[in-house]
């Protein structure tokens, strides 16, 4: 049975005032907070405090369900989505912020926060500079001969899975779309292109149930993607590597 969102407030709030009674705020987001949780989602719960020494993760069980906590104060918090998670294309912290419900009672830090994950996601991820463009195309246009190439399905699937991500993460990026990993990178992608998050999704499958179908599939949306960033990239590919990498 699907837990309701009443529920697993209680539960988040109880578990907030028995062993974070200090936090100054506290956001319920992920599923929970974007009403795509199933009977086993967990609660993903960030945590504000005035000052920590340090950020942490914990995951633990309340109440017979598995909490994902993060806790920051204001200056971790602008740190994480600045240097860790905004260079790869990803604010899953900023987007907990903005999606979620502070279920603790109202401050001026949440506000301050609040105001801090709208800027960070409104800036956009950092411009793909020319060097990174140029080994996005080539590690796809190399995966892309390697799974048309191949006979073998499990290896073909294997190839694909990894063409998926490349390519919905590239076609997302290239367009200054902030990313994401796993499920959320099919929500982001199918939220920008419905049209090629439908042809990448429906290429995936191919592969797995008639390879040469999925095969061919993969050409035509790798073509689309590639198209706009100056296409598939091979003969003239360098990457020198650094002067001190040497024994």
């Amino acid at each position: 049975m699907i837990p309701s969102y009443d529920d697993i407030r209680a539960i988040a709030a109880r578990l907030v005032q028995q062993r974070y009674p200090t936090a100054v705020a506290a956001i319920i987001g992920g599923s929970f907070a974007t009403g795509r949780q199933t009977s086993s989602s967990d609660i993903d719960l960030l945590l504000l405090f005035d000052h920590v020494d340090c950020a942490w993760r914990d995951t633990l069980v309340a109440e017979g369900r598995t909490v994902e906590l993060f806790a920051h104060d204001v200056a971790t918090f602008t740190y994480f989505c600045k240097e860790i998670d905004a260079p790869g294309g990803r604010v899953p912290l900023a987007m907990m912020v903005l999606e979620g419900e502070n279920i603790a009672a109202p401050g001026p830090q949440h506000a301050q926060l609040l105001a801090l994950a709208q800027a960070f996601t409104a800036a956009g991820p950092p411009v793909l500079d020319v060097e990174n463009l140029q080994r996005r195309r080539y590690a796809i246009t190399t995966a892309l001969e390697d799974l048309v190439d191949s006979t073998h399905p499990g290896e073909a699937l294997a190839v694909a899975c990894q063409l998926y991500e490349a390519l919905a993460d590239l076609h997302l990026r290239a367009a200054g779309q902030w990313s994401g990993g796993g499920k959320h990178l099919f929500r982001r992608l199918q939220a920008f292109d419905a049209a090629i998050a439908d042809q990448l999704d429906g290429a995936l499958r191919l592969v797995a149930s008639d390879l040469p179908a999925g095969q061919h599939a993969f050409e035509q949306v790798a073509a689309a993607v590639l198209a706009p960033v100056g296409g598939p990239l091979l003969e003239g590919f360098t990457l020198p590597a650094p002067a001190h990498w040497r024994a």
